[in-house]
């Protein structure tokens, strides 16, 4: 559970961190484009649901996931 809230918290700063620090390379790599793209493509017509969504997702996904 420990390793869990430490993904999820460090997903919450840089996203797919969490994802990283649980050995998940590839999914890292991908929330990371994913939502970083999400946050500079949407920012500029500012709409920001659709990235916070993106990253909550990540950080969701960061702490449900396999150890």
């Amino acid at each position: 559970m420990g390793k869990s809230i430490l993904a999820s918290a460090l997903s919450l700063f840089v996203p797919g961190l969490g994802q990283l620090y649980k050995g998940h390379f590839i999914q890292a790599v991908i929330w990371f484009l994913i939502v970083s793209g999400a946050y500079v493509t949407m920012t500029w017509f500012l709409f920001l649901p659709i990235p916070i969504f993106l990253h909550l997702l990540c950080i969701l996904q960061a702490f449900f996931m396999d150890e």
